[in-house]
């Protein structure tokens, strides 16, 4: 007899279930309209996600575009229940969940301006496979965007060395738990025996660092699937094409060049711009890139290629960047003042209304301004006069900030996010985040990414955001949850004895900064 976990795994072992900023369909519209498409609009869109588990992706999406339709698709009985039990708490009606097979999937589901399966493609069968391919060329509306993820090759040769040493670990082991079990420890021991100054060596132990930072449900689905596969890009669009589709771009643009450098970039610079998919292919060669996210649309969709002077006119802009004093090794020049983005990448910068722009930035994030505005305000702070002049300094600042988008510190999108960096007198966090913090510290901001709470107590702080308190009335009510904690005993040695208005204050400015407070 067959057991239902052996059927469906994802029954027997949970996958972790939250939000993929790369896959919103914000991201996937402003991509499509870079490249001279006609996106739907997402106020008014029906989105579809194939393998969609207990709805962490899907659910948030639903919540902020209340006028869509969005419906989830899975195998699994048990996610598709829970997924179905948040929505129903939440009071979403523009949101289903089926239980179903992908093979079963046909065209009566009708058409969708947005398709999504993240985590699926590199996982399942052969047939399944093709079939979600051939579901995008059935499904996907004339202007629409199908997103696939899968793992990538070359960059997952390595990552296969390790793990063909887990599966020849647990090939006889049935159990979740000691299959992970197994499988860590036999990989240390081996990485740790290998010689270290051998190739194989140094790929073993560099995987054996990536796995000890993986939870065991994530290592139990991803790396301890003996029908995983990865795929090259041009074997998954050779698929696409045969069901009229063709490569729109990755989900990572604009960073087309990826981690190549020097030479790197020269080889990809000779091929034509034209030439997207061949590309992206041969940076894969080049960088080895171990993962992919790739947007596909209808084959006979005329693209614009490359990336024109005033490309950036007609989006919001967004970026995690802050002044920076200058280091020590850095050199003082007179002009120039130095910034640092989310990412750690830092940038010296002497225009002065590139200075002013980045300024702006980051005093406004995780907000959006639209190019117009930024432009308008950056000549302000800097002091320009309309005339030829401004013409020419707002010319310098596009290529400036083309420059920082292309690196992938800039954010753009046709509709801004809608959420504020400022605190307004009874401020609002996502209605999402709220229910979300109830029962944890990883919550969902209004960019679509996962963000950790770093305790209860802003846990807590979170989930009374609700617009009807003002700042006196969060100190009181806060002030009662650590007198009802401590009263409880249950971890109270951790909470603090009272809160104050100072701490009040400085919650809602990083509450507004983890991008939850409602515009």
């Amino acid at each position: 007899m067959t057991s239902a976990s052996a059927i469906n795994p994802y029954d027997a072992v949970a996958y972790p279930g939250h939000s993929f900023s790369q896959t919103h369909p914000s991201r996937l519209a402003t991509i499509a309209h870079f490249h001279g498409m006609s996106p739907a609009p997402t106020s008014a869109m029906r989105v579809l996600e194939l393998g969609c588990g207990r709805g962490g992706n899907l659910i948030p999406m639903a919540a902020q575009h209340p006028a869509s339709r969005f419906l989830g698709i899975d195998l699994s009985g048990d996610s598709v229940r829970q997924a179905r039990a948040n929505a129903a708490e939440l009071g979403l009606s523009n949101l289903e969940f089926r239980q179903e097979d992908i093979l079963a999937l046909t065209p009566e589901l009708g058409r969708f301006d947005y398709i999504i399966a993240h985590g699926v493609y590199s996982w399942v069968p052969d047939a399944v496979r093709e079939r979600i391919i051939a579901l995008y060329g059935e499904l996907l509306a004339p202007q629409g965007v199908a997103y696939v993820s899968y793992n990538a090759l070359p960059g997952c040769r390595l990552r296969d060395m390790a793990r063909d040493i887990m599966l020849y670990a647990v090939r006889d082991i049935e159990d979740p738990r000691e299959r992970v079990r197994v499988a860590r420890a036999v990989l240390k021991e081996v990485a740790e025996a290998s010689d270290p100054a051998s190739y194989h060596g140094m790929a073993l132990r560099q995987r054996l660092e990536h796995i000890g930072e993986l939870p065991d449900n994530v290592l139990y689905h991803d790396d301890l699937n003996p029908g995983a596969r990865a795929f090259a890009l041009h074997e998954v669009l050779s698929v696409a094409e045969r069901h009229d589709l063709q490569f729109l771009a990755e989900a990572s643009f604009p960073n087309a060049y990826g981690g190549a450098r020097g030479a790197a970039q020269q080889v990809l610079a000779q091929i034509p711009i034209e030439e997207a998919a061949r590309r992206e292919q041969m940076l894969d060669l080049l960088i080895g890139r171990t993962f992919r996210q790739t947007l596909l649309c209808r084959a006979d969709v005329p693209l614009r290629r490359g990336i024109a002077a005033d490309a950036l006119r007609p989006y919001w802009h967004a970026a995690d960047v802050k002044p920076s004093p200058r280091k020590a090794e850095e050199e003082d020049r007179p002009g120039v003042e130095h910034f640092v983005f989310g990412e750690g990448v830092r940038l010296a910068v002497d225009l002065p209304l590139c200075r002013a722009a980045l300024t702006i930035l980051g005093r406004i994030w995780p907000a959006s301004i639209h190019w117009d505005d930024l432009a308008a305000q950056s000549c302000r702070a800097a002091g320009i006069e309309d005339g030829p002049e401004r013409a020419r300094e707002i010319g310098r600042l596009e290529e400036a900030l083309m420059a920082i988008f292309k690196a992938g510190l800039l954010d753009i999108r046709l509709d801004p996010p809608v959420l504020t960096s400022a605190i307004s007198e009874k401020p609002v966090a996502s209605g999402i985040a709220r229910w979300q913090a109830s029962t944890a510290l990883e919550v969902t901001d209004l960019r679509h990414r996962s963000v950790q709470l770093d305790s209860v107590v802003v846990r807590k702080f979170v989930c009374l955001l609700d617009g009807s308190r003002d700042q006196r009335m969060l100190l009181d009510d806060m002030n009662a949850f650590l007198a009802e904690a401590r009263g409880a005993g249950n971890g109270a040695a951790d909470l603090p004895e009272r809160a104050t208005a100072e701490e009040v204050a400085m919650h809602l400015k990083d509450v507004a900064r983890l991008g939850l407070l409602r515009a």
